[in-house]
């Protein structure tokens, strides 16, 4: 079957209708989508017989914000951060709204340059991505500086450093060193082996990049052997909400940290000064000044306080329209909503039993070309709420909890009221690039890890939600393959393999592609893998209605 945008079920498959992943064409299409709505606003407004209440299309960008996209995309600082901003994302707007008013980015280090290599913050934290990265801006910024902006720096821009640094000028040879950034928006990660660890050996598979099995950046590099992984920035906005439980698990009492993907930074002061010197390459020197004011300043901090005041969200469907519930609609999506809650309050109990999004309970469409999609963004949040999903082989929680089979649904991992991100903070491995499933399997263009580790080790509890047993020196052990070993690399621990942490979904929409590593080209592929990863049987109209509902928060 195919479906048409608005969530009405045609005749033809569903994967050949819904955005196909390459964002310079969702832009396009985007772009084409205005002109028709000021044609048919035209229409109606010219006609004798009109709707009996009508809202025209919403006004273009203003001046300013055209200016603030475009300064953007030359990989120019705006002087100025409005309190609310809306851009451009390819299925619609996404917004930002900062609770403490317009800021000058000038006294923000937020804003600054605070290394060496010309990087700050928002080069790799956009806000026409919900404050993170996409594929469709890396190639605008690509095209607009070529190749000039601070972006692209060899230390983490690049496959490989050596390959970048051998790659400065714009081009073919440009492009090819910097294959993860320019197809995927992946940023390089170094991260040294853990001086503890109960695997028993770790080795390179497969190393397209280049960098696995470098002599001066591999795990053969001495005196410091490190791995690199690949992995999409997760955005700045919204981190009010990072830690709504105080990063413990009520249930297990388990306490993690919920900022990066492998849980590796206690908390935002520590994020932001590792950030200023692993990508903006800081001298010792920086890092000391930055260091004391962070140390002095802490949550006050002023490139912390504006992550934690500055949220982020979908405001306007390119179908649906008005997200928010400005035209009477009776929704509640958008960021000024988002910025209301108190993180603090986020989470109910009732989450694993009601409702973990209730922003378009009500949604009603007043106008009948918004009437189709509304509905099926509406039954996309009842899906999301109440499907049920037979929960097999997830380590981090089917081992956790001491269950082979849980009877639950999406909110069971995304149980953060109307933000989307786990509650209990929790890292777990579903599956994604790694030997533990086939649906979404290791792909050829990342690095392949082989870790040997005790039999029984991948599992904890009694449970068992992977084992693969080979022959090795200690008789029978684990044999576990991914492109990313997430949690483990930290802790040093093989149940911890493959575990990431749950991110949150508000404004997921404008960021593609999806999971730690890019692997997912669109809200439809990320659908499609659960779907097919737990069985869940979803018909086509409700795959559509899903990626709808993800694609307005």
């Amino acid at each position: 079957m195919k479906h048409n945008f608005s969530g009405e079920l045609l005749s033809v498959s569903v994967q050949d209708q819904l955005f196909n992943g390459i964002n310079v064409s969702r832009r396009m299409l985007f772009g084409a989508v205005c002109a028709c709505w000021l044609l048919l606003f035209v229409v109606l407004t010219m006609s004798s017989v009109a709707p009996a209440q009508t809202y025209p299309p919403p006004s273009p960008l203003t001046p300013a914000e055209i200016q603030f996209y475009t300064n953007l995309l030359n990989g120019q600082t705006p002087a100025t951060i409005p309190q609310s901003l809306a851009l451009p994302d390819g299925i619609g707007l996404v917004s930002s709204h900062q609770m403490a008013g317009a800021m000058a980015t000038s006294g923000n280090p937020f804003f600054q340059s605070l290394g060496t290599n010309g990087r700050i913050c928002v080069t790799c934290h956009q806000p026409e991505n919900g404050w993170g990265l996409s594929t469709s801006t890396v190639q605008s910024v690509y095209t607009n500086t070529q190749g000039q902006d601070p972006l692209f720096a060899p230390v983490d821009g690049a496959d490989c450093p050596d390959r970048g640094a051998a790659a400065t000028q714009p081009g073919r040879q440009f492009l090819l060193a910097r294959t993860q950034l320019f197809n995927r928006a992946n940023i390089r990660i170094s991260i040294q082996e853990p001086a503890v660890h109960d695997w028993y050996s770790v080795t390179v598979t497969a190393d397209p990049t280049g960098c696995e099995l470098s002599p001066i950046y591999g795990l053969l590099a001495t005196p410091t052997p490190m791995a690199s992984f690949y992995r999409r920035p997760l955005p700045s906005a919204n981190t009010a909400f990072i830690n709504p439980s105080g990063a413990c698990n009520p249930i297990t009492l388990v306490c993690k940290k919920n900022i990066m993907w492998d849980t590796r930074e206690p908390s935002l002061e520590n994020q932001f000064v590792d950030a200023t010197m692993n990508h903006a390459q800081a001298t010792s020197s920086q890092l000391s000044a930055l260091q004391e004011q962070v140390t002095t300043m802490g949550q006050s901090f002023p490139g912390i306080s504006f992550q934690n005041g500055n949220f982020s969200a979908e405001s306007w469907d390119a179908f649906g329209w008005d997200l928010t519930g400005s035209d009477g609609s009776g929704a509640n999506g958008g960021p000024v909503a988002l910025s209301n809650l108190n993180p603090a309050g986020t989470f109910r109990p009732a989450s694993f039993f009601g409702e973990a999004f209730d922003i378009y309970d009500s949604y009603a469409a007043e106008l009948p070309w918004t009437a189709s999609m509304r509905a099926s963004i509406q039954r996309g949040q009842n899906i999301f709420n109440n499907t049920t999903v037979l929960i097999t082989g997830v380590r981090g929680m089917n081992d956790l909890l001491g269950q082979k089979t849980i009877v639950g649904s999406c909110r069971f991992c995304h149980n953060n009221l109307d933000v989307g991100n786990d509650f209990a903070a929790d890292p777990k491995d579903i599956g994604v690039m790694d030997s533990t499933s086939n649906v979404l399997p290791p792909a050829p263009d990342l690095p392949l890890f082989t870790f040997v580790c005790p039999q029984g080790s991948l599992s904890s509890n009694g449970v068992t939600p992977y084992s693969n047993p080979v022959a090795c020196s200690a008789g029978t052990c684990d044999q576990y393959q991914t492109t990313d070993p997430g949690e483990a690399w930290i802790t040093g621990k093989c149940a911890d393999l493959g575990k990431m942490k749950v991110p949150a979904l508000r404004g997921g929409g404008s960021r593609p592609p999806f999971f730690h590593g890019g692997n997912a080209s669109t809200a439809l592929d990320v659908v499609n893998f659960y779907n097919s990863r737990f069985n869940i049987g979803l018909t086509e109209q409700q795959i559509l209605d899903l990626v709808n509902f993800l694609n307005a928060l």
